[in-house]
């Protein structure tokens, strides 16, 4: 009888340990300041509204992640909203955001690829554009983080790895020569 209940404690410990787990951020998007110094550059004192990001048709926005489960990058949020809350939070710190500006930018998230064996690394890749330049431009971002041998370290990792890559990807938007035409100061 004693050697069936320890098997049973051994078999529930390790369906405990081998369970999927969905590993999420500890600390939410924090603006950059090279992106804030960027948009004020570019800007000259204009201000712009953010319309609602949008995710391509089919992207999966919340990756397995080894067979730890699925990473949740965002905290819950859907990625779309994510992306836009980082955008205005960028804007406002520069003091160019106002939400009842006539210049609107918008933008959808084509790729998001996660890596985590090896050196891990994320790859997203966004189209930007408003009322003022509706064609815009693409902007795209492969950033490498350090990865590690287990699953729950590498998931870890990934997920802290986000936020920095989306400022990456947000200072491509305003680094881009073509910011002044979609921002409406050009």
């Amino acid at each position: 009888m004693t050697r069936v209940l320890a098997l049973g404690g051994a078999v529930a410990v390790l369906l405990a340990l081998g369970a999927c787990d969905t590993t999420s951020p500890a600390v939410g998007y924090m603006p950059s300041t090279q992106n804030v110094i960027a948009i004020q550059g570019a800007m000259k004192g204009g201000k712009v509204a953010v319309s609602d990001f949008a995710t391509g048709p089919g992207l999966n926005t919340r990756p397995l992640c080894r067979l730890d489960g699925p990473l949740d990058v965002t905290a819950g949020k859907p990625m779309g909203q994510y992306l836009k809350d980082a955008m205005e939070s960028e804007l406002f710190q520069a003091q160019a955001l106002d939400t009842k500006s006539p210049v609107v930018i918008s933008a959808v998230l084509n790729e998001m690829k996660v890596g985590t064996l090896g050196t891990g690394s994320w790859t997203l890749g966004l189209q930007v554009s408003s009322n003022k330049d509706p064609q815009g431009y693409y902007v795209r971002v492969d950033r490498p983080f350090s990865s590690s041998y287990t699953a729950v370290g590498a998931c870890r990792n990934a997920v802290n790895a986000f936020a920095p890559t989306v400022q990456q990807l947000l200072g491509e938007v305003v680094n881009n020569p073509d910011f002044g035409k979609l921002s409406g100061v050009n």
